[in-house]
């Protein structure tokens, strides 16, 4: 139809690196989603994430649950326990844990020119965190006795020794009660499996073509990103944010290069400047591990600056594309402070983190079936695999995802 033709004479237009009339890998299989002038570019990307493993300080790998897991509840987790001598301890906890999430992206952009994209992201992203915690093997009861609403004391003890008759070992209830009670002075909510979702933080900005040839095309992009994801909840030990809750400008610069016999270049780098915001916080003391109640502040926070890092070699045959990948994020270390002159050493400590991760991609490009007649709208699909090979202080993920691009 004669509307076809025009929108393909438009398209050919905005990739203005053709070679021999056919269209580059890099703008046949969108790896930038740029616009034609006066329409639009939408690309929706589905994201399926899962692990049991995270980075250490030290980059050790390690079980996911570790943080909780064979913990003795003795007096340097406790200090109020030292006034039953050595060895006087709540049980030792189990833990094991897996962490499932889900991540939706839609994408759209207007061609203001050819070169010229102005347009929205829009994350929404789901987060489950599986886990199974116990505790066991405690000499140390509760204490029926026990008043919260008085000072601790030898005489208003929480709790009490088993060789008492009548006083058992604590259970994984018994526990669970301590961390949720306000007259134990922790008042966290239940640790146990969560469930978390909503609209993480949007980006609304530009990609610019500030060059292109018949053999490459370098892009720059900016844009502001809407800090609006809700603040992470500081009474969940276990709480994990749909986004930062931040806002910063994002900046990205993006090279596509056409090698011989089908391969291509892909290199992006982003860097993500953070601005300072305020948040509530529980600030721990140094090697404190259970943080009470009464130690939360609204502290003045710094996210530090991050960094994302691709670099792609790609093979094209007909409408098909295969990609391996090299990726990596780095963030700086986080920055916090605290108008009642608290020390928030501990809050800031370990948060430098990087990742690596490799990734391996197949791609199918509708657009010459469109020009045909055979597709309604040009189609672009990618389909992407993901792992974790190097990282610190970050989460060990392995990835599948997949995006659909298309113009009209």
């Amino acid at each position: 139809m004669h509307y076809k033709k025009i929108f393909m004479v438009l398209i050919l237009s905005q990739y203005s690196f053709c070679i021999e009339n056919e269209l580059s890998s890099s703008n046949k299989h969108a790896l930038s989603p740029l616009a034609p002038q006066g329409h639009w570019a939408v690309r929706f990307e589905a994201k399926t994430k899962t692990t049991n493993f995270s980075y250490d300080n030290n980059g050790k790998k390690e079980n996911l649950g570790s943080k909780y897991d064979n913990i003795n509840l003795d007096e340097n987790i406790l200090p109020q326990l030292s006034m039953f001598g050595e060895g006087a301890s709540l049980g030792t906890t189990s833990s094991s844990m897996e962490v499932d999430a889900q991540q939706f992206e839609l994408t759209a952009g207007y061609g203001l020119t050819d070169d010229l994209t102005v347009g929205v992201i829009i994350p929404y992203r789901k987060y489950q965190r599986k886990l199974n915690f116990s505790v066991a093997n405690g000499n140390l009861g509760i204490n029926p006795r026990f008043d919260g609403s008085l000072p601790l004391s030898a005489a208003n003890s929480p709790y009490l020794p088993t060789s008492i008759e009548g006083i058992n070992p604590m259970t994984t209830v018994d526990i669970q009660n301590i961390l949720t009670s306000e007259d134990y002075g922790f008042a966290y909510k239940p640790l146990q499996s969560t469930n978390n979702s909503g609209f993480a933080d949007p980006t609304v900005g530009l990609l610019w073509k500030a060059y292109g040839t018949s053999n490459d095309a370098l892009i720059l992009g900016a844009g502001y990103r809407f800090g609006i994801a809700k603040e992470d909840d500081h009474n969940n030990l276990l709480n994990t944010d749909v986004g930062d809750g931040n806002s910063g400008i994002r900046l990205r610069m993006e090279y596509f290069r056409n090698l011989t016999n089908g391969f291509d270049l892909y290199s992006k780098i982003e860097y993500g400047i953070e601005f300072e915001d305020k948040v509530t916080k529980r600030v721990p003391k140094q090697g404190e591990f259970l943080v009470p109640k009464s130690s939360t502040e609204r502290l003045k926070r710094d996210l530090g600056d991050y960094r994302i890092y691709d670099l792609g070699l790609g093979k094209s045959w007909s409408d098909y594309r295969v990609a391996a990948v090299w990726h990596r994020s780095d963030k700086d270390s986080d920055h916090y402070h605290s108008y009642k002159g608290t020390d928030i050493s501990a809050l800031e400590a370990n948060t430098y983190a990087y990742a690596n991760q490799w990734e391996a991609s197949l791609s199918w490009s509708g657009v010459d079936a469109w020009s045909k007649g055979n597709l309604p709208l040009p189609l672009i699909v990618n389909l992407s695999y993901r792992d974790t090979y190097e990282a610190k202080n970050a989460l060990a993920w392995s990835e599948v995802y997949l995006n659909v691009t298309s113009f009209f």
